[in-house]
């Protein structure tokens, strides 16, 4: 028996509801295609978010008398009034429509150091100049951007170092026993096999990104204390020397090395509570009023500050520009003044990632040299001033005719003069082979 049909009416219905469906679908092709061929003939430009700007705001610390925490180094553990200054520095932010984002203290200068980023439209200098007003805040600044300055014993003997500063004589004077040198830069490969034991410690300053260890900085901590003796790889200039390995940049894609304002500034708080002798900073970029403040109270404590000169700024880039600090380019860079120091950085053997060892040139690793230099004269006058350190070098004459050593200091000579030992060499020196004046040096109390 057959099932009665559904009435004429609901027959009816259907097709008129099937059809507009169709209809309708037939129209969101049609707009579909039509839209992308818009889109392919006149591209809708996506513009990129802007970077969002930060800004480090110092607030005054209470006088060291009334603080519990005095011989704090490093962390917020013994400090009762942590949570009274972040919320200061919640109330400036929220005010100001900034973002709180981290904070650090920097005891060395009597200040906490947060991070703030800006979420109004608001500009940058107004916020700076309002919040500058406020009796709370030491200062305000922006975070600066710093880049690394380099270029991308089976390998003693092609050491340039070996040939120009003849460091198997050297060995007899000085090896840099007790000297500890803090290498602030991108991470350093703790288990290399020319670097294994001689890292007294390693920290990390770069929140949310894990202590590694990369290129620039691994190929710094080799030229200045490679093994000796070991019967691979080569010969940091100061093997006894230990390195203080402080991560303050990080390693970008292409090799490329950075750092900030905030992430130099914390790991040279670090080293200033450290008893350091030598902090080396092969790294240049503008000047910046955190940075000088924590070089000024280093350069007080007499520690010695070698910085790498940047060729494309006309006074060398920061910190290498900034008084007291020891300024190094390597044997290729032109327009040198007086008192810069110049160290091999051409085609340097050293120590990379993986346990491997490369080439590398640039004043970043000519600056290495100078701070295992620096680290033989702490051992062997620990106690002398930095102005009596610069009256003892010793540099060749920059129209020599040899441009690998032209204007280098004469590591042999240097060492006679603070020893009077001849070892190596016994050339005072000569109009061949000079001091640098020691005028140019200024301390800051």
């Amino acid at each position: 028996m057959n099932k009665p049909g559904k009435p004429r009416w609901i027959r009816l219905w259907l097709r008129i509801g099937l059809a507009a469906l169709l209809a309708l679908a037939a129209g969101l092709s049609t707009s579909t295609v039509s839209a992308r061929n818009d889109n392919d003939a006149e591209p809708v430009m996506q513009k990129e978010p802007e970077a969002k700007r930060r800004l480090l705001v110092m607030l005054h610390l209470p006088a060291p008398h009334f603080r519990p925490d005095v011989s704090y180094s490093g962390g917020y553990s013994n400090d009762v009034s942590r949570t009274a200054r972040r919320r200061i520095a919640e109330e400036l932010a929220r005010v100001h429509g900034l973002k709180l984002l981290e904070d650090w203290p920097m005891p060395v200068l009597n200040v906490d150091c947060f991070v703030m980023e800006e979420t109004e439209t608001t500009s940058e200098a107004q916020i700076m100049e309002i919040l500058s007003k406020d009796a709370r805040v030491a200062w305000v600044q922006t975070i600066n951007t710093f880049d690394a300055q380099a270029k991308n014993d089976p390998l003693f003997p092609v050491q340039p170092a070996n040939k120009y500063w003849q460091l198997d004589d050297v060995r007899k004077i000085a090896t840099g026993r007790n000297v500890v040198v803090a290498v602030i830069d991108s991470g350093v490969e703790i288990k290399h096999p020319d670097l294994v034991g001689q890292i007294s410690l390693n920290q990390n300053f770069i929140d949310g990104n894990p202590y590694v260890g990369e290129t620039h900085g691994t190929g710094v901590a080799g030229v200045i204390a490679a093994r000796a003796g070991n019967g691979i790889g080569i010969e940091g200039i100061a093997p006894d020397t230990r390195v203080m390995a402080l991560r303050a940049c990080w390693q970008e894609p292409e090799n490329k090395t950075r750092c900030n304002s905030f992430t130099l500034g914390k790991a040279l708080n670090f080293a200033l509570t450290q008893g350091v002798q030598v902090i080396n900073m092969s790294l240049s970029g503008p000047p910046d009023r955190l940075l000088k403040q924590l070089l000024d109270a280093a350069i007080s404590r007499n520690i010695k500050i070698v910085g790498a000169m940047d060729p494309k700024r006309a006074d060398g880039g920061f910190p290498a520009s900034h008084p007291g600090v020891f300024a190094v380019a390597d044997s290729k860079t032109t327009l040198l003044a007086n008192d810069i120091l110049v160290a091999p950085g051409r085609d340097i053997p050293t120590t990379a990632p993986g346990a491997r060892w490369n080439f590398v040139s640039g004043s970043s690793y000519s600056a290495a040299h100078i701070s295992g230099m620096m680290a033989l004269l702490s051992e062997l006058k620990p106690s002398a001033s930095l102005a009596q350190v610069r009256a003892d070098l010793v540099v060749n004459p920059v129209n020599q005719s040899d441009a690998n050593i032209s204007g280098q200091v004469n590591l042999c000579a240097t060492l006679h003069r603070v020893t009077h030992k001849c070892a190596c060499s016994c050339q005072l020196a000569t109009p061949a082979a000079s001091a640098l004046p020691s005028t140019t040096l200024a301390t800051h109390p």
